[in-house]
């Protein structure tokens, strides 16, 4: 019997913008989690405005992948966005790698435990048509300690919310780690050029025809930097949630995503 991991070329994207030793952290747990046979390669996607720190840590581990001083197995490429637009600057680098077939993004604090992530990619590689995902909502993941009680609260109120909304049963929507094919992402309209993409792209897939598989997660404590989301930048998820439940078809994909896998509804 053929080996389904053959199938799956996965490309690794971490984006940073001011980590330092969490983006060390994360570069190594990928490097163990994943099987190097299932991956085409690790782009580390520096912001425009990246501090010097953090451009320092990506290049010495580009360069311990290139020394081999590590034993890293899986390739390892610096690329900084040329514009401020995280979107606009993962195109560039999908577009730059055509090998691959899948991609999974990752900011560089997302704090996961690595074994969920291992998971993630064994599940995707087994079962390439469908998107695998992480939830922390369901039994057997965990949010962050650092979230209080309030928060959580409103978080799973709104994840309801999420689900009468598009008629689905995803539990954790605003949470996008997953492996998803590379062509769902080149061909979504998307608008939003900070991280609020990533919650636009999880409601456009929540449109398409395409099957969302979540496996549970624990979600760590960061360990450096304070985080950039705001009450306010949360309650954009809800207008963004809206927004893209209603409108129509061709402003959220493009012509051929119309033709093969938009819901009629």
């Amino acid at each position: 019997m053929s080996n389904p991991a053959q199938y799956m070329r996965l490309l690794l994207i971490v984006l940073a913008k001011n980590e330092e030793t969490q983006l060390e952290k994360t570069v190594r747990d990928l490097q163990t989690a994943c099987s190097p046979e299932q991956v085409a390669g690790m782009v580390l996607l520096l912001a425009q405005n990246v501090t010097e720190g953090c451009l320092r840590t990506a290049n010495t581990l580009c360069g311990e992948w290139l020394s081999r001083s590590l034993g890293f197995p899986i390739p390892i490429e610096v690329v900084q966005q040329s514009a401020n637009s995280i979107p606009d600057g993962i195109i560039t680098v999908l577009d730059s790698r055509p090998d691959a077939s899948h991609v999974l993004l990752l900011v560089s604090d997302g704090f996961l435990e690595s074994v969920a992530v291992s998971e993630l990619i064994a599940r995707a590689a087994q079962d390439r048509d469908h998107i695998y995902k992480i939830s922390r909502a369901l039994p057997g993941g965990a949010f962050s300690p650092q979230y209080c009680a309030a928060e959580t609260w409103l978080y799973r109120l709104f994840c309801a919310f999420v689900r009468l909304l598009f008629g689905c049963s995803i539990t954790d929507p605003a949470f996008g780690v997953m492996v998803v094919p590379v062509h769902l992402f080149q061909l979504v309209r998307l608008r939003h050029k900070t991280l609020l993409f990533w919650v636009e792209w999880m409601y456009a897939l929540l449109r398409s025809e395409t099957v969302i598989v979540e496996i549970p997660a624990i979600h760590l404590p960061r360990t450096e930097k304070e985080g950039s989301s705001t009450i306010l930048s949360r309650l954009r998820y809800v207008t963004i949630a809206i927004q893209m439940r209603f409108a129509p078809k061709k402003s959220i994909w493009t012509g051929d995503i119309l033709r093969s896998n938009e819901k009629t509804n």
